[in-house]
This record gives C-alpha cells, structure tokens and sequence, in this order.
C-alpha cells in the first residue's frame, strides 16, 4: 500500500523560474530536527487537457490523476503537461507552478519534486519544453491520460520516453485507438504500457497455465467467443487478440465478441479447440477456469489501485512483445472488416 502524504508544498511559477523556485521550496521544507531526502527514480510526464483545478493547491492536480500514489510507490519526477491545442500563443509555455510532494514519518522524511506547466504551442515544440525539466540520466514515461481515440498521441512527445503509457479503458472508439497506436508498434518505436492490457494478466496466466505445454493448436483449429460487460469491450478485442495471435491463427478469422446485460463478470471466454473447450471467466476479484469434465480451478486477481498498476508499469524496463502483437492483431483484423 501507498505510504500517506504528510505534506505538499506549493508555489505559483513561471517557466523560467521553475528550478529555483524548486530550490527554494526544498529550502524551506529542511529544518535541523527533520531532514528530509530527494528521492527520484524515473521523469514521469503525465500529458492531460487543461482542467478547471485551483493550481494554488497541489492537491488539486494530484488527487484527481493519482499522482500521490505513483510517487509513494515509485518516486518520480512528476511533469504534468496541460496542452491547449489551438490558442494563439509563442511557441513556449504561458504558465507553471511547482510543488513538492513528501512522505513518511517526522525522523524519515522524503520528498517528490511536482511541475506543471500550461502550454498551448504547436506539436513540434513539445519536446523542446519537457527537455527542459526531465532529469536525463532516468528513464522517462509519457502517461496519456487522454482518450487515444480521440486525442491521438503527439508523436513527437511520445517518442522522446522509453515508454508511452496510456488506458485502452477510456477509449470511445475502439478502431481509432487501435489505428492510432499501429504506427508505433510496427517501427518499435516506443515500449507501449497498456493498464488494461495488464488487467487481463491472471486471465491470460491461468489461460496459458490450463493450456499446458500443447497449448499451441494448428492453424484454424481454434475459435473463441468472449461474452463482455458493458464498457469493457476494449479488454474483450485484447484478450482475443492476444489468444488468436499465440496461436497463429488466420489474420482474417474475427472471434466472437458480445456485450452482455448482466455485470457479475468482468468478460467469460469459451476456446473451442478441436474436440475441446475451455472457459474461464473473469471477475473483479477471481479467474474460474473450466475443462470438460475435470473440476474447474481458481486464480485470485489482485486488488489494485490506478496508482499500483502505473507505478508497476513504471518498474518494469522490459518490452511487452504480446502487447504489440495483441495491437498488431487488431490493426490487421480492422483494416479488412
């Protein structure tokens, strides 16, 4: 669990005055009877559409992202970008304020440094202002909290991170968030960190794990249904992407997927493979798997927090290659429906 704020400090600021005003803050958070650590592990740019927040109080613009919690559990600079596309402004920042986010008890104290800044210049020179702030030896994320589908991501923001983290949850349009992240996947020019994706993750193991080491069956022996609760159509496509693509099963042969009225599970799928079925179902705290007639095994889901899920994201360096796969299989099966 998250370790609670113990405070924030916080100060309006100009794009030009952020490092100092930085300095100052720290400055006045030390006293001689309670030292306090700056701990930093990776640049954290979280990109969002300017919202009606009283900048005068950092936890204004924390709470609503979870920022609080990604810091505790994995501390980092935290860049909030607030882009206004299309207002007639020079092509640099027109407003900022900084903050210091800190935790643990009065003997044990550190501290996370906070910026926000409000743009409104042109794609191009994005990069060019987060260059500014990003610590350059750590590993940097673009969190886009944005709908994809309809705020599709500025490539040349993106593409400056090792990682371009986003949720497939938010998207109202399926095929335009899919559309929009098939580039990025065929140059491999970014590691995409998906947090619903990761919500299928017992799903997927328990699958795998009740497939066995024969789980791979030839081509067009394999079809799968999958019955969804309203909302959750995103993580239905990956799922199916993701079992016909380990599968490789034919690039135009569509599964099944239907929106069901009752909301008790999460999403249920039926693989039907040869002579054999399994089905498994996915609810908010379990993953029930069933083969034939032997009796049907349990897999406890994890209960975790938006905060949990993207500070786990943030630790993990490697490339998700199913992820990719799992778009690239969506992209191909839109592209001929």
């Amino acid at each position: 669990m998250a370790s609670a704020v113990a405070d924030r400090a916080w100060r309006q600021s100009t794009p030009e005055r952020i490092e100092p005003d930085l300095a100052a803050l720290w400055r006045d958070l030390a006293r001689p009877d309670q030292p306090i650590a700056r701990a930093v592990m990776s640049n954290l740019v979280v990109f969002c559409s300017p919202t009606d927040a009283d900048h005068a109080d950092a936890g204004a613009i924390t709470v609503p992202l979870g920022l609080n919690d990604v810091a505790a559990l994995h501390p980092s600079r935290l860049i909030v970008l607030e882009h206004e596309p299309g207002r007639r402004t020079p092509d640099a920042p027109f407003a900022a304020g900084v903050g210091i986010i800190t935790f643990g008890p009065p003997h044990a104290r550190y501290g996370v440094e906070l910026i926000v800044v409000k743009s409104a210049c042109a794609e191009a020179s994005l990069p060019s202002i987060v260059r500014r702030f990003v610590r350059g030896d750590l590993p940097t994320t673009v969190w886009w909290t944005e709908d994809l589908s309809t705020t599709s991501p500025l490539d040349a923001l993106v593409t400056m991170g090792r990682q371009l983290l986003y949720d497939s949850r938010r998207w109202d349009d399926l095929r335009r968030g899919v559309s929009a992240l098939a580039p990025l996947v065929a140059g491999r020019r970014v590691d995409l960190a998906d947090l619903n994706w990761r919500r299928l993750s017992p799903l997927r193991q328990a699958l795998e794990h009740a497939a066995g080491p024969a789980g791979s069956t030839s081509r067009h022996e394999v079809t799968v249904r999958i019955v969804h609760r309203r909302g959750e159509a995103a993580l239905a496509w990956l799922l199916a992407a993701s079992l016909l693509a380990t599968r490789d099963h034919a690039a135009g042969a569509a599964p099944e997927i239907e929106e069901s009225q009752d909301d008790d599970a999460v999403l249920s799928v039926v693989i039907r493979h040869g002579t054999g079925e399994t089905t498994a179902t996915l609810t908010s705290h379990s993953v029930v798997v069933a083969q034939g007639s032997a009796p049907p095994f349990v897999v406890g889901v994890p209960i975790a927090s938006e905060g949990d899920a993207v500070a786990a994201e943030l630790r993990t360096l490697s490339h998700d290659s199913r992820l990719d796969d799992a778009i690239d299989a969506l992209a191909r099966w839109f592209a001929v429906a």
